[in-house]
């Protein structure tokens, strides 16, 4: 087990501070934040997440039984496709008919090539996800009170509710509890870092922002 100065949680935290600012700085993000956000846009980006969170859960799924540091962190309780295709339903999206754009195509190729060559790594992508439900929480609070929502339709952005701080105290433990080496620290870092980076392009991609 990692001690409390090596543990990985804390090297997530610091080593991918600047991109989870660059992430959080999109101005897609910013209008969710501000609950100025087109409802076209929000369930287009719900709609990429979809294909995000369909690669990612079916990889780690898959590699449960190979890993049990992966079988340890990535519980049922912590994927949330379902909340995703739950929102898409409420929005009357057929989720079916949702094509994946340039950015989360390139996302879910990278996933899909983790998936092959190094399985632990794709928990750096799921620290990500499952890190946004923090913040998550009070996006969800601020679109229920601007588009005069009674706890539908925002299930993705807050899923725990008031365990929130109890289920992120939880996943945190548990990643610090699973005893990576050295390699497997890095490779996971290696991929909070482009799960950041690809979640910043998305947001532009469906923003129309070009680079």
């Amino acid at each position: 087990m990692n001690n409390v100065q090596n543990s990985i949680m804390r090297r997530l935290k610091a080593e991918t501070r600047d991109l989870h600012s660059h992430a959080e700085s999109r101005s897609l993000q910013r209008a969710i934040a501000s609950g100025s956000v087109d409802r076209d846009a929000f369930t287009s980006y719900l709609g990429q997440l979809y294909h995000v969170h369909r690669a990612l859960e079916a990889a780690l799924r898959e590699s449960t039984d190979r890993y049990p540091e992966i079988a340890a962190v990535a519980t049922a309780e912590r994927m949330h496709l379902h909340d995703v295709e739950r929102d898409l339903g409420f929005f009357e999206v057929d989720r079916d008919h949702i094509e994946a754009g340039e950015a989360t195509a390139s996302f879910v190729s990278q996933v899909e090539q983790t998936r092959e060559s190094n399985p632990i790594a794709l928990l750096g992508a799921l620290y990500v996800l499952e890190g946004s439900t923090n913040g998550g929480r009070f996006l969800a609070r601020t679109l229920r009170e601007s588009w005069d929502l009674d706890g539908e339709g925002l299930s993705y952005f807050d899923p725990y509710g008031e365990e929130q701080p109890q289920r992120w105290a939880a996943f945190k433990r548990d990643m610090d509890a699973a005893g990576f080496d050295a390699d497997q620290e890095n490779s996971i870092l290696e991929m909070a870092r482009t799960t950041f980076l690809a979640i910043a392009q998305i947001a532009d991609e469906v923003a129309g922002i070009a680079d």
